[in-house]
């Protein structure tokens, strides 16, 4: 099987991209940066951009020790970071209206790759602590 990971560089690039831009979003959403026109167009385009990018570049990284073992663990942590995602969206949808719902959908586009890189974070330490314990 093919892999398709980023080098491990790319990690580091992605916190580099989606901490500032992540700030950026939250100032954006609480109404904390006032602009109008362009700049707020570039702003958000900016914001969503750097998340994203960034966000990519941190879960498709591979790890110092990439092996079969870390492979099974993305892909367990992918299939329940999908169903988390599909939960939260549902109920979201049934009990967000308005502008909160808007609101909601921005955070929505970075929602995945952020349950998944938990999801995953939890299982490496789980698998870590499990190895530990076994030496």
């Amino acid at each position: 099987m093919k892999n398709l990971l980023f080098p491990r560089q790319f990690q580091a690039l992605g916190w580099l991209l989606f901490v500032p831009a992540f700030i950026l979003g939250v100032l954006i959403i609480n109404n904390m940066i006032d602009c109008e026109g362009t700049l707020e167009t570039i702003l958000n385009d900016a914001a969503i951009i750097g998340i994203t990018i960034g966000s990519i570049f941190i879960v498709c990284s591979k790890e110092k020790c990439e092996d079969e073992m870390i492979r099974s663990i993305r892909l367990a942590s992918l299939l329940n970071a999908l169903y988390v995602y599909g939960i939260i969206l549902i109920v979201a949808v049934l009990l967000i209206n308005g502008i909160a719902f808007a609101q909601f959908m921005a955070i929505n586009l970075v929602l995945l790759p952020l349950i998944y890189f938990v999801v995953f974070r939890f299982e490496i330490y789980r698998y870590n602590k499990m190895s530990g314990d076994e030496e």
